[in-house]
């Protein structure tokens, strides 16, 4: 009797032993599987956080690439940053909170978004601008370049026009008796020569005082050259030229008559000789003589 109590006994107790134990592993495999949910749930917030912060370094750069402000978005992602590093040491009851702010920050990546396109369409419409104004800029710069040059031109056009004529060259010889000649003469006794010319009237000449420089040139080709009696040299065409006697003329628009005087210094071979006059930038005219 006592032995069949026993065994009842026993029974019950495997069997509630059973119960509880069966329960027991009922609720921590539920246990476990909420668990796996939430850690899965973690896993996945983690990555959508992870993920949302490597969208907005693009948004950061490609913003910042176009000249848009990113103070506030750098601000952003350091909380980002921050929510993950915390992201692991969180429990499930954050779950739902994290998972609002990763939503709003996936607004916020949208507003973004907006703002690159606003942002593109600008420097688009920049760079459209800048190209016209390129545009504008080049055609006025060829504008201005051809205008200076026309200027240019006009201005050697007027600098020719304005330019000494002269007529009625006459080289007269004076001798030692007083005695002149025109043209033509002999050496023997010829003391000096003086060049005659008259100088036309030009409107668009400029009033002011002008070098003259005269140049006798011998029947071989030589210059009547003699420092003592006021010869040199001056620059002409890039070119060192050199001359007989230099003077000076004042010229006033006006018709007028000059003469320049060249005291002789050496013998006069016969032959034909040059005279030409010039100034700094041109020749004036040329004339010639005979010594018999």
């Amino acid at each position: 009797m006592k032995d069949k109590k026993l065994i009842y006994i026993l029974s019950v107790i495997i069997i509630i032993f059973i119960i509880v134990s069966s329960i027991l592993i009922y609720n921590n495999i539920q246990k476990e599987k909420i668990r796996i949910k939430q850690q899965t749930e973690l896993d996945e917030l983690y990555i959508d956080l992870d993920s949302v912060s490597n969208v907005l370094n693009d948004k950061i750069l490609t913003i910042s690439q176009l000249g848009g402000d990113i103070d506030s978005l750098l601000i952003l992602k350091e909380n980002i940053e921050t929510e993950k590093r915390e992201f692991r040491n969180r429990a499930y009851a954050q779950i739902n909170r994290l998972q609002g702010k990763v939503d709003g920050y996936r607004e916020l990546l949208l507003a973004q978004d907006e703002e690159i396109e606003k942002l593109k369409k600008l420097n688009e419409q920049l760079f459209e601008e800048n190209k016209e104004q390129k545009v504008e800029i080049n055609t006025l710069n060829d504008k201005i370049t051809n205008i200076n040059r026309s200027n240019k031109k006009l201005e050697e056009q007027i600098e020719i026009a304005g330019r000494l004529e002269i007529k009625d060259i006459e080289i007269v010889g004076v001798f030692r008796n007083g005695s002149t000649k025109i043209n033509s003469f002999k050496n023997r006794s010829l003391n000096k020569l003086i060049v005659n010319f008259t100088v036309l009237e030009n409107s668009l000449s400029k009033i002011e005082v002008l070098d003259i420089y005269l140049r006798i040139i011998k029947p071989s080709g030589q210059v009547v050259y003699d420092i003592s009696k006021g010869s040199g040299s001056f620059t002409f065409d890039k070119r060192e030229l050199f001359y007989s006697i230099k003077d000076e003329i004042l010229i006033d628009k006006s018709e007028m008559t000059y003469n320049i005087e060249y005291v002789k210094s050496e013998e006069l071979n016969k032959g034909e000789y040059q005279v030409i006059l010039y100034t700094n930038n041109y020749e004036i005219g040329r004339s010639e003589f005979i010594i018999k």
